[in-house]
This record gives structure tokens, sequence and C-alpha cells, in this order.
């Protein structure tokens, strides 16, 4: 072989080792539960994101999220604030519905993006559900 060949050779070896090292067989490629800056969540709850419960993935302007918090404050108190706060990331508030006694769906839109709040009683535990998803279909 030639010095160029070889070189050549090397080259795409190493770029073919660099991107098997880069996956793991085990989890998807990118996936995590990184949470989005311009949704709110009132203070005192906790992401759960073993498990994989929660999980995002951003690519260019297309988002996905699901994030799954738990905290003490009343399904009534933790709705307030949510319903209080997301207009301060322009969020419009679309769908302000009570599912039963202990839960309650708060669903907002801003461009191509959707929200939709799931906060439930269970116990001692409030649940917040976060579903943060892009719908082109708005455009």
């Amino acid at each position: 072989m030639t010095k160029k060949t070889t070189l050549i050779a090397v080259l795409v070896l190493c770029g073919a080792l660099s991107q098997s090292c880069q996956m793991s067989p085990n989890e998807p490629p990118g996936v995590d539960s990184k949470q989005f800056q311009d949704y709110v969540v009132p203070s005192g709850f906790r992401l759960k994101d073993r498990k994989h419960e929660s999980y995002a993935r951003e690519v260019a302007s297309w988002r996905h999220g699901h994030y799954v918090y738990s905290g003490s404050s009343k399904v009534a108190a933790a709705a307030s604030y949510v319903e209080a706060n997301m207009g301060r990331h322009s969020w419009r508030l679309v769908t302000n519905e009570e599912v039963d006694e202990k839960s309650k769906r708060l669903q907002f839109e801003r461009g191509i993006y959707t929200t939709d709040y799931l906060i439930q009683r269970d116990g001692n535990v409030t649940r917040i559900t976060v579903d943060y998803k892009t719908d082109y279909t708005r455009l």
C-alpha cells in the first residue's frame, strides 16, 4: 500500500471507532430528562427521572418532553401557580378542566409548541405530568 492509501485507511478506521464509542447499546441516542427552560413547575416539586420516568429530545426546533414531578402542594395551588406563571413565557391557556375531584388538566399553546399538564393528588403526594410537544400543523 502507498502512504496515501494507508493514511486514508487509518483516517476511516479512526472515524468509525470514534462513532462507535459515542453510542451506548442500552440507551437511545440523545434522549435524557433535560428540562426545557420555557415552562413552569411550582417550587418544591422534584423531577422523577430514574427508570426513564421523565425524558426529553430536542432537534433543531423540534421538541418532545415527558416530565413527571412529585411534591406536596395541593392540586388547586399547583394548578393556580402554573396558570399564573406560564404567561411569563408567552404561553396561552387553551384548556382548564377538572378531570375528577383529585385531578386537573391545563393545556397551553405557544407558536408550534403545546404543553399538557395533568396535576393529580394521590394520598399525600401531588404528581404533575407535563407533556411538551411540537405541532407543525400549527404553522
